[in-house]
């Protein structure tokens, strides 16, 4: 195992908000869903994840894995009951780059996709408030190259820990089926899936829960 240093970072600077945008741009440079996400324009990926990893600044746990100050994974978390409390035009406000460059067609996409169909997989894989109720992991990235370490492990177990203490459980989604196997290997739960369309190609989408 690598020296990583794990800790929960409430006001990243934006050096370090940039290497995780970074990050996860190059992690999922390939991946369909994001594709899709980004309205089939591949270049606006890097105002979704900076979208994303604001959002969980701002309202939920953002912890970083580094090693000799270099960022090398992360993870951001969005708390119970939090989810619902967050106001539109708050959300609207920092996703606002992201929402401008995309094309009309693909804020239709998303709209239907996150804000219909997805809340559909949630319900039946988890329940009506399965995602509110408990912590809900919603990026989880680890740089090539430091993977199968141990890191993602890392990053996790101090959540986890959190979670066990108060009884509260942990799901996430993911789009791809090697990212269910590390999961499974966490010791996640696969416990639903659904192939979802769109004009830009399908793409696989599936819900996990691990028992704290």
């Amino acid at each position: 195992m690598p020296d990583i240093k794990i800790q929960r970072v409430v006001s990243p600077p934006d050096t370090l908000v940039e290497a995780a945008v970074a990050l996860m741009v190059a992690a999922m440079a390939d991946d369909a869903g994001m594709h899709a996400m980004c309205g089939g324009d591949d270049t606006i990926a890097h105002h979704l994840s900076r979208a994303w990893i604001n959002e969980g600044i701002k309202w939920g746990e953002f912890w970083t894995a580094e090693e000799n100050d270099q960022l090398v994974g992360f993870m951001s978390w969005m708390p119970p009951g939090v989810e619902q409390t967050i106001q539109k035009d708050e959300r609207a406000r920092v996703n606002r780059h992201f929402h401008e460059a995309l094309s009309e067609e693909g804020r239709t996409y998303l709209a239907s996709t996150l804000v219909q169909e997805f809340p559909k997989l949630l319900a039946e894989s988890l329940g009506p408030t399965g995602k509110q109720d408990g912590w809900w992991l919603r990026i989880a990235m680890v740089r090539k190259g430091w993977q199968g370490k141990g890191i993602g492990r890392k990053l996790l177990e101090p959540v986890r820990r959190k979670a066990s203490e108060r009884g509260e459980s942990i799901a996430c989604s993911t789009t791809t089926a090697l990212n269910v196997e590390i999961y499974r290997k966490l010791g996640f739960e696969l416990r639903g899936s659904r192939t979802m369309c769109s004009r830009w190609g399908e793409w696989p989408l599936y819900v996990l829960s691990l028992r704290a």
